[in-house]
């Protein structure tokens, strides 16, 4: 039987940002890259090395992942340090 509307989208928790981490991205140098979501991150490859890269069984982390870069990306975009002053 086929769905006539899509799934409910799962609630997550505030992102895993590190209390830290606003003064560590203020002070790092122009080259150096600084994940945010860097638990999310390692979560979702845990996950994808534990079920032979099964992309099916990891959906939720997947999930939880993407949810964690919207919100860092917006908060950017919101605060101005990402694409100039909006």
């Amino acid at each position: 039987m086929p769905l006539t509307r899509p799934p409910p989208k799962p609630e997550f928790p505030d992102p895993s940002t590190p209390a830290d981490f606003n003064e560590k991205f203020k002070t790092k140098q122009a080259s150096r890259y600084m994940n945010p979501c860097e638990v999310e991150e390692k979560a979702s490859m845990k996950c994808l090395d534990k079920n032979n890269y099964d992309k099916t069984k990891c959906e939720y982390f997947f999930l939880q992942y993407r949810e964690c870069k919207k919100k860092w990306v917006s908060t950017l975009i919101y605060s101005g340090r990402c694409f100039g002053k909006l």
